[in-house]
């Protein structure tokens, strides 16, 4: 869901810092926070593994976690830069 926005960013040299993800099924339901799935993760990482995301939870608050918390295995640890 943020892919133009990534991508955009990108486009115009802007850092990313924070990104959340928001659905709804109808303009009357509840707005649901949903944590970025693996590929928005990888898009973001471009930013490095200080941007903030939005994660899902049971209370369906408002948290933030790193893309570093996300994914501590990420696969650039084998190239001695990990996020």
């Amino acid at each position: 869901m943020e892919t133009g926005a990534c991508i955009e960013a990108h486009k115009i040299n802007e850092k990313i810092t924070h990104s959340l993800c928001l659905c709804r099924e109808s303009e009357v339901s509840e707005i649901i926070i949903l944590t970025p799935c693996g590929i928005c993760q990888e898009r973001l990482s471009h930013w490095g593994g200080d941007v903030a995301v939005a994660v899902s939870n049971n209370e369906n608050r408002l948290v933030f976690k790193t893309l570093r918390e996300l994914m501590p295995y990420h696969w650039s640890m084998v190239n001695g830069a990990a996020l």
